[in-house]
């Protein structure tokens, strides 16, 4: 009974043997796995790192160089240009003086973009083109344009049959449509005439230089653009009646009116006997006109056979012509007071006021003094029993005429002023 139990006690650990086993190298896999966290905390990335590993995962081509290897230069890559870089640059290729430089690198385009453009590049297309350093000097933006665009803009003037690049920079200023759209208008009547473009038709007619005509008409495209007829009669018009070149770039809205309204408001300018006839007096409101061509003829009234404002000073006052300029050169401004004005206060000093011819001789300021304050004051110091033994007392300012009058008020005598008799 004994021996029965023994064995079935031995069976019975024979049996649990292997099962005990594989339970305890289940125990031991599964202590072996996680064993290797216990005391060692996950590293975490910070999002910076995460997003630097994420672009570079996807963004990194296949078989990019090492940190060893050689990277060749790509100027595209470049991103923008140092200002004493910029500097130098144009220093060496240009030959540009400290002035004409701080005139480029202050320019607003140039000093905005810079930093963030490769200018270097955009001076090589330039110079290979053919701009020359005095296109530079005027228009210094144009370094800071994108190469790009820059490059299409100059292919889009190059196919207009120009003689020289430079003649057309103003224009660069445009948009590449705006400017592709001017470009194929002049195209479009370069047989209408031998200068194949207005450009060079307005140069050939105001006998200037292109690039002062485009300097201008940059500014106003409407010439450019407007009828061709409707263009040319006006340009005949201001040239038959004498407009100066300079001044009919100036102010170039006189073409915007028909060649028939041209004519005729240059036609009153003329039958006004105006010396300079401007194209302000196209476009001006009638009011105006009229103003202006009664005050010409009042003066023409005044000066008689006199032809010029010197002769007629110089005969008011008993001087020579050349006396009479010397007084008037004292105070410059004075040749640009009319006529008119200063007959009624020659008038008014040597007539009402008993002036000597001398006395105003000394102080050609007061002719262009108002007239108005003129009579004021004298008539304000004649009543205190004052006559100003000099004019200069009249030109001064209020605060300067009113510590004058002050003075003689408490003290009765001033050493610049005598007593009526």
């Amino acid at each position: 009974m004994l021996r029965s139990l023994v064995r079935s006690l031995e069976t019975a650990f024979q049996l649990n043997r292997p099962l005990n086993a594989n339970a305890g190298s289940r125990l031991c896999i599964r202590r072996s796995l996680f064993s290797q966290f216990e005391g060692h905390a996950v590293p975490r990335k910070s999002l910076l790192t995460a997003a630097a590993e994420t672009t570079n995962a996807t963004t990194a081509p296949v078989g990019s160089e090492t940190d060893n290897e050689y990277v060749p230069y790509r100027p595209e890559l470049e991103k923008g240009t140092k200002a004493s870089v910029l500097v130098e640059l144009l220093r060496e290729r240009f030959r540009f003086s400290d002035t004409e430089l701080q005139r480029i690198m202050t320019d607003d385009v140039v000093h905005r973009n810079y930093r963030g453009r490769a200018l270097a590049m955009t001076l090589d297309t330039l110079q290979v083109e053919g701009v020359n350093r005095r296109s530079l000097v005027e228009y210094p933006w144009v370094i800071g344009q994108d190469s790009k665009r820059l490059e299409l803009k100059l292919q889009l003037l190059k196919s207009m049959d120009i003689t020289d690049i430079n003649h057309f920079v103003p224009f660069l200023r445009l948009t590449v449509p705006r400017l592709r759209k001017l470009v194929s208008a002049l195209n479009s009547e370069r047989s209408a005439m031998p200068q194949r473009n207005r450009v060079y038709y307005i140069s050939e007619k105001l006998e200037v230089s292109p690039d002062l005509v485009a300097k201008y008409l940059s500014k106003r495209l409407f010439i450019l653009e407007m009828p061709y007829e409707m263009f040319e009669k006006n340009l005949h018009h201001m040239i038959d009646y004498n407009v100066s070149p300079i001044n009919i770039l100036k102010d170039l809205w006189a073409f915007r009116y028909t060649p028939k309204a041209v004519q005729l408001r240059l036609e009153r300018a003329k039958r006004a006997k105006k010396d300079k006839i401007m194209p302000w007096m196209v476009r001006c409101p009638e009011p105006i006109l009229q103003r202006s061509l009664k005050l010409t003829l009042d003066e023409l009234q005044v000066l008689g056979e006199f032809s010029s404002v010197v002769e007629y000073v110089a005969h008011r006052l008993g001087f020579t012509v050349n006396e009479a300029k010397g007084i008037m050169d004292r105070h410059p401004q004075v040749h640009t007071v009319r006529v008119t004005k200063i007959k009624e206060v020659i008038d008014y000093l040597l007539d009402e006021a008993k002036f000597t011819r001398f006395e105003v001789a000394q102080v050609p300021r007061i002719l262009c003094h108002s007239l108005k304050t003129t009579k004021k004051r004298i008539e304000e110091l004649k009543s205190h029993g004052c006559r100003p033994s000099s004019l200069v007392i009249i030109c001064r300012s209020r605060r300067e005429y009113d510590k004058f009058l002050k003075h003689w008020v408490s003290h009765g005598r001033d050493p610049e002023i005598v007593s009526v008799p």
